[in-house]
């Protein structure tokens, strides 16, 4: 046990004390912030004013005229005809989008609407025209049949429907709380093949400059294989605890300066920005609502942890194995391949899990060792009980993760202890086979 211990303590301290390991750890935050700063500014830089000239044949908007806050309508002359008006938009600079409203639009509900751009608007744009003119039809078809539009608009709603688990009320709306759950197993996929390849490479690294024949005089391969694995994982857990912190530190003291708070009494706005902005605060209130409280965080942190390391350790064994059985690598390609299938299916059939938590597709894969660490964390967020997953499950699934660790880590270590000091031969899937049966 001591033996290993030097070796964690030497693979923990010679990766960080790396220029490259310094340089990530300060460069990874960074680029973090970076994307969020670069989306923010991109997004600033949309065109979101649309002068919009409009050709209205079908006498949609003739007793009824809507003036839009965003997209300023203009009416087109109607004693021009469709291919002068088409000229006009054409020498107005100051024109962005032309619509044309055919004269049956009304009469039919297979008629289309045509939109002619001199730039492509956006798909925002074309969403809200849209519903102007889908609003304006149903409001001259109000009219038309003398309805009174406010006792309309007053029946006229739109529901949320809130999914509850009868055993458990607390328990509702799990779809909505997967995209939690989504964002963590993308985290867990992206951190144990991140740290596990740094495994496989440190494997190739010795055995390519016979470091190992030196090392292996002294302690045996499986010390070697277990030091080495411990000892990058704590590497990883390092650089993960520095990008939080500083990618928070970071957050709450360089994207204010960048990035502008809509919600600040000092903004002065006009009765329409701030009607606008009020709706979106009620918005942003109700996602950190949801966020803050519907989200069972300490489970899912701590879950998090343990099916972190459980897939991490079973990976990187997995690794280390194939890294000595090569001698560039170049060659672990074709063993890379089978271990990452699992890990891409589960991502994949990560929707289908997400639409029924409780199928049985979801059980297996959250219980296979190889695919629990994505799908088990999603049911997680999704919340634990009988809707979507139950606490026996969760233990049922670690304690398989464990023993196939166990397993593989066996197995790695017959692969390991063969492989580390065979040089000049392409291994393959044969000569591993040999080396299980020794």
């Amino acid at each position: 046990m001591n033996k290993i211990g030097l070796i964690i303590s030497r693979e923990y301290t010679t990766r960080v004390r790396k220029k490259s390991f310094i340089l990530m750890s300060l460069l990874g935050p960074l680029l973090i912030v970076g994307f969020i700063m670069l989306t923010a500014y991109l997004k600033k830089g949309n065109k979101e004013n649309y002068e919009i000239l409009v050709v209205d044949e079908s006498h949609l908007f003739d007793s009824i005229l809507r003036n839009s806050t965003k997209y300023h309508l203009q009416w087109a002359p109607k004693d021009k005809s469709y291919d002068d008006i088409q000229k006009i938009f054409k020498a107005d600079e100051k024109l962005d989008l032309l619509v044309y409203l055919p004269i049956n639009l009304i009469k039919t509900n297979s008629m289309t609407a045509k939109c002619l751009y001199k730039d492509i608007p956006s798909t925002g744009a074309q969403k809200h025209l849209s519903s102007i003119i889908n609003e304006a039809i149903e409001l001259y078809r109000v009219t038309y049949n003398k309805i009174d539009i406010s006792t309309y608009k007053s029946i006229k709603t739109s529901i949320n429907l809130d999914v509850v688990d009868i055993e458990n009320k607390a328990n509702k709306n799990i779809q909505r709380k997967a995209i939690v759950g989504m964002v963590f197993s993308i985290f867990i996929y992206i951190f144990i093949f991140m740290y596990s390849l740094q495994v496989m490479r440190g494997v190739i690294e010795e055995k390519t400059n016979r470091i190992v024949e030196i090392i292996i005089s002294s302690v045996s391969s499986f010390q070697l294989m277990m030091g080495k694995i411990i000892g990058v994982g704590l590497v990883g857990i390092t650089q993960f605890l520095i990008w939080s912190l500083v990618t928070t530190i970071m957050s709450f003291t360089v994207l204010p300066r960048f990035i502008t708070d809509k919600y600040n009494p000092e903004f002065q706005f006009s009765s329409e920005e701030i009607s606008k902005n009020n709706t979106l605060m009620n918005t942003s209130n109700e996602i950190i609502q949801f966020i803050i409280y519907e989200i069972q965080w300490p489970y899912l942190i701590f879950f998090f942890i343990l099916f972190f390391i459980g897939g991490y350790l079973l990976y990187s064994g997995l690794m280390a194995a194939i890294g000595s059985a090569v001698d560039e690598e170049a060659d672990t390609q074709q063993f890379l391949i089978p271990l990452t299938i699992p890990m891409v299916f589960a991502l994949m059939m990560a929707g289908k899990v997400i639409d029924d938590p409780s199928s049985s597709l979801a059980f297996w894969m959250s219980e296979i060792p190889f695919t629990s660490p994505i799908i088990m964390i999603i049911r997680i967020a999704m919340g634990i009980g009988d809707s979507s997953v139950e606490i026996w499950e969760i233990i049922l699934s670690l304690f398989l993760l464990i023993i196939t660790f166990i397993g593989t880590t066996w197995i790695s270590g017959k692969i390991y202890r063969k492989g580390i000091l065979s040089y000049g031969k392409k291994a393959s899937y044969s000569d591993i086979f040999k080396w299980l049966k020794l």
